[in-house]
């Protein structure tokens, strides 16, 4: 791929990176709240249209590898975008639950045209050096979505209400995506599809791959916790809560742009390690303290799962399954952690609204992530033994 070619790619998929994970993912959150109060709803029963977005997100996920070729993605893209706008639409014209629910399955087959399955296919179909780095470019413009949309978000929700956030969400994702339009983006390698998927079919059903699911449930489960941060601050008596969100996205854009560097010098492995000791002390720092500065460290801090999530989750898979098993296993392993993460956004909601504290969140977050990479470390084990 030219030099210029290249970079037009890679400015594109940092757009669809900051429209479809740093819009939908990284700063959903900020409805909850707003939607619940002005519905009479819990928390937890809203939380539900977030559940959903990432349940049928990931399902699609799934299927879009195998449905996308070089030729036809450009068509699938362009209806992904039109099918998340005319969701959003629902969404901001939601007066009951059902209506908010319908509108999040629409959004979530969507945008999984241009989620984190696809666009890590797309640069390990287009770049053959610094895989880790480009990865960790791309993705951490999730964060800076983050950051930026989410106090915007919020101010616009509370100078306009939540209908009108809806709307911003719509236009921001329309104009994010539409450079990706006018990309060479390539969705399959050298070899045939049919070909890869033979040589994936019989090399990536390992014990490896069960551990890898295993790690995935457990690193996603605790993504969905900075998407209660607002509450937390509540609870915390803090009116900080969007500025803790802003924090958690920073530290996704430090820690995956460090990450995936770090991961292209000393592994997926030892970087993952590292990672999962930032979010561990995060999430203490958030737990055990009411100051306002000790808690924005902590958010960022915390930010650093989503390395673990995206960067470097994708790393882990291509050492641990090859090329050519990568493009099956790598979506299994993600949807397995958009399932927890679905399950957990509003299973942290009705924690709150049953003990009224976000604590037990926050403790489980330090056994999860010590569990997500004992689960890596065994698997990369169970390879090495196998070959």
């Amino acid at each position: 791929m030219k030099k210029k070619n290249s970079l037009f790619t890679v400015i594109s998929l940092c757009l669809m990176a900051a429209s479809s994970i740093g819009l939908f993912i990284n700063s959903l959150g900020v409805f909850f709240t707003p939607i619940a109060e002005s519905l009479n709803e819990k928390r937890g029963s809203v939380a539900i249209f977030y559940t959903i977005i990432v349940f049928t997100n990931a399902i699609g996920s799934i299927l879009i590898l195998r449905l996308a070729t070089n030729r036809n993605y450009r068509r699938i893209y362009l209806c992904g975008i039109i099918g998340t706008v005319a969701g959003l639409v629902i969404m901001a014209n939601a007066r009951s639950l059902a209506l908010l629910y319908g509108g999040s399955l629409l959004v979530g087959i969507s945008i999984c045209t241009y989620f984190m399955v696809i666009i890590t296919t797309i640069i390990n179909c287009s770049f053959r050096e610094n895989i880790g780095s480009i990865t960790g470019i791309v993705l951490s413009f999730s964060g800076i979505a983050g950051a930026v949309f989410s106090p915007l978000l919020a101010a616009i929700i509370s100078a306009y209400g939540w209908g009108a956030g809806f709307y911003a969400m719509a236009l921001l994702a329309a104009v994010l995506c539409l450079p990706g339009l006018f990309a060479d983006f390539r969705v399959e390698g050298e070899a045939s599809q049919s070909r890869d998927r033979e040589s994936a079919g019989s090399s990536y059903l390992t014990a490896a791959f069960i551990f890898a699911v295993a790690m995935s449930f457990f690193f996603m489960f605790i993504t969905a916790v900075p998407q209660h941060f607002t509450g937390i601050a509540s609870s915390k008596g803090m009116s900080v809560g969007p500025l803790l969100v802003s924090a958690s996205m920073i530290g996704n854009i430090v820690f995956k742009l460090v990450s995936g560097a770090l991961a292209d010098r000393i592994g997926g492995l030892r970087t993952m390690l590292v990672i999962a000791a930032l979010n561990i002390a995060g999430a203490i720092l958030i737990l055990t303290s009411g100051n306002t500065v000790i808690c924005l460290a902590g958010a960022f801090l915390f930010g650093a799962i989503y390395s673990n999530t995206s960067v470097i989750l994708s790393y882990f898979c291509r050492e641990l399954f090859g090329a050519d098993g990568y493009r099956k296993a790598y979506p299994v392993v993600v949807f397995a952690g958009n399932i927890s993460n679905a399950l957990a956004i509003t299973a942290i909601g009705y924690i709150f609204d049953f003990t009224g504290s976000y604590n037990p969140a926050l403790i489980a977050v330090v056994f999860l992530a010590l569990a997500g990479f004992l689960m890596a470390v065994i698997g990369w084990r169970s390879r090495q033994h196998t070959n």
